[in-house]
């Protein structure tokens, strides 16, 4: 051991000129390597719960994913959205759901902004939607109780009647629109395809260099042993 030691120690003074001139070299080769025209690209996510108020196309998991994955609903609501980012929407906007109706987005882009402001027009135009026809079912059940309860009716079907009110306003209580769980935001962006910068890149040229003479210092001599 002693003896390997010595011999790294050898071979240390004998190259370290040379070895250092390599990993200064490396470094600025990073450096001044060019970036090329690769452009990053960036991710961010959004999430939300689907209501409950017997509305397939808005409630039902699958046909949700379809809504939000064609045409006709960007054309309806995000029209302008649309007609600017069509086919990234149909190439780059993933929907899943899991077993409890959670709704995740996700949406690739290659500016900060519109990925982060893509994502928020897509979720809050679901949002209104699912709030406006929450509220249509909402209006029609109370109308449709407070009719009810003004009706006069007879004994043998006033039973009926009471039965009929419990299940209209249980039905008020039990009926539940989509909330929103996470909006996309600017903060948790994720990076994708980045190219390194000048420090960085220098960095590993001198982080290159150093593994590069360690490799030529220790081999030689373990291989020898």
């Amino acid at each position: 051991m002693g003896q390997m030691i010595q011999s790294m120690k050898e071979r240390i003074n004998k190259y370290f000129l040379i070895l250092l001139s390599i990993t200064v070299m490396l470094g600025v080769i990073g450096w001044l390597l060019p970036v090329g025209k690769e452009k990053s690209n960036y991710s961010v996510e959004a999430a939300l719960t689907l209501g409950s108020y017997n509305n397939p196309e808005l409630n039902d998991p699958k046909r949700v994913i379809n809504l939000l994955t064609t045409a006709p609903f960007y054309e309806d609501y995000l029209k302008e959205l649309w007609e600017a980012k069509s086919e990234e929407i149909l190439t780059n906007l993933h929907v899943t759901v899991s077993p409890d109706n959670k709704v995740n987005l996700s949406y690739t882009d290659q500016s900060k902004e519109s990925t982060v402001e893509v994502l928020n027009q897509i979720t809050s135009a679901f949002m209104d939607l699912d709030k406006e026809r929450f509220q249509q079912k909402q209006k029609i059940i109370q109308e449709t109780f407070e009719v009810l309860k003004n009706e006069k009716v007879g004994p043998d079907a006033e039973v009926d009647q009471q039965r009929f009110l419990l299940e209209l306003k249980t039905a008020l209580y039990d009926i539940k629109e989509a909330k929103l769980l996470k909006s996309a935001d600017i903060n948790a962006l994720n990076t994708e395809n980045r190219a390194f910068n000048s420090k960085e890149r220098a960095v590993l040229g001198i982080l290159l260099g150093i593994t590069l003479s360690f490799l030529w210092i220790v081999y030689p001599v373990l291989f020898r042993e």
